[in-house]
């Protein structure tokens, strides 16, 4: 059998404020690691880092983003992303596995 060994690279935390929720994962001592804005995607991210975990918080940059079901619904993991080093090779052993998601690739 085919084996996947993709590490997780970060965890997709759904925020209605970096600002707001940023200061919470301070104390609990995770800092930032870098910051973006991704107007294609409608979301502004920053990635903070701890020494084992790293995540990605997100916010809409409007009151039409992709994160609006997600915070309607109080639900705060938006996404878990994955290394890879060959991303065919990888989706090809989930579709043999029939593992289907709603990732973007799956």
């Amino acid at each position: 059998m085919l084996k996947l060994n993709n590490p997780i690279h970060h965890i997709g935390v759904a925020t209605q404020s970096i600002d707001v929720e940023f200061p919470l994962f301070q104390k609990l001592g995770f800092t930032l690691e870098d910051e973006f804005i991704d107007e294609n995607q409608g979301v502004r991210g920053l990635f903070i880092k701890n020494q084992s975990y790293r995540l990605e918080l997100l916010e809409n940059l409007d009151d039409k983003g992709p994160l609006c079901n997600y915070l309607k619904n109080n639900t705060k993991m938006y996404h878990i992303a994955y290394e890879t080093q060959d991303i065919y090779k990888d989706l090809e052993i989930l579709r043999k596995r029939d593992i289907q998601g709603g990732g973007a690739l799956l």
